[in-house]
């Protein structure tokens, strides 16, 4: 089984490396520390298994698990993260992600989870599991559902610092074109500027405060 890491702290994705390799015998064949590279490479190299962090950057682990779901809808997914969400969690999971893991998760339970992903089961950390019994946010899913998913991408990018050139070089699209994004965005969410759509893709967890 091929498996593609995702992840951009070395040392967590150094033990994952070890645990998929050395004790469940898995090929990796793939570790990157971005969205947008880690997702061009599922896509290219179609793998069984993909371990996705939610905090990277160009591109954050919750649009490349939405849009790796939206083109290969049958690859297993195991989202990490340091700190989920009731929001991300139930996202996640009506999305059928395979796994979500908590970076504080002991060795053992790790594990657990990859080996209960590669039987075919589904494994949510206790926390994570704990998350969806919270109510969600409706601002969060009422201000989703009004952009597009490159919209969202677009505004993911401007509260991680990103301008409008280095968007358009990382999608591959015309400035003019991430212009256009944002305009919509801002008007769509009723916002003025940049820092408004920094707060804003903070306040939704698109982006880290740390």
């Amino acid at each position: 089984m091929n498996v593609i890491i995702i992840e951009d702290q070395i040392l967590f994705r150094e033990l994952m490396v070890s645990v998929l390799r050395n004790d469940f015998g898995l090929n990796v064949v793939g570790e990157y520390d971005d969205g947008e590279s880690g997702m061009q490479a599922c896509l290219e190299q179609k793998p069984d298994l993909v371990v996705l962090d939610l905090k990277i950057k160009k591109l954050g682990g919750l649009s490349v698990f939405n849009r790796l779901k939206d083109r290969v809808p049958d690859l297993k997914i195991v989202l990490v993260s340091a700190h989920f969400t009731p929001e991300i969690v139930k996202s996640a999971v009506e999305r059928g992600v395979n796994g979500l893991v908590t970076k504080d998760s002991t060795f053992e339970s790790l594990k657990d989870a990859i080996g209960q992903i590669l039987k075919g089961a589904v494994y949510y950390a206790p926390e994570a599991y704990a998350l969806l019994r919270q109510p969600v946010d409706k601002d969060y899913t009422n201000n989703l559902k009004k952009l597009t998913p490159r919209e969202t991408d677009v505004l993911q990018m401007v509260g991680e610092g990103y301008s409008s050139k280095e968007i358009a070089q990382s999608f591959n699209l015309s400035v003019r074109t991430i212009d256009a994004h944002r305009s919509n965005i801002m008007r769509k969410l009723n916002l003025r500027g940049a820092t408004d759509m920094t707060r804003l893709a903070v306040k939704l967890k698109l982006v880290s405060q740390d």
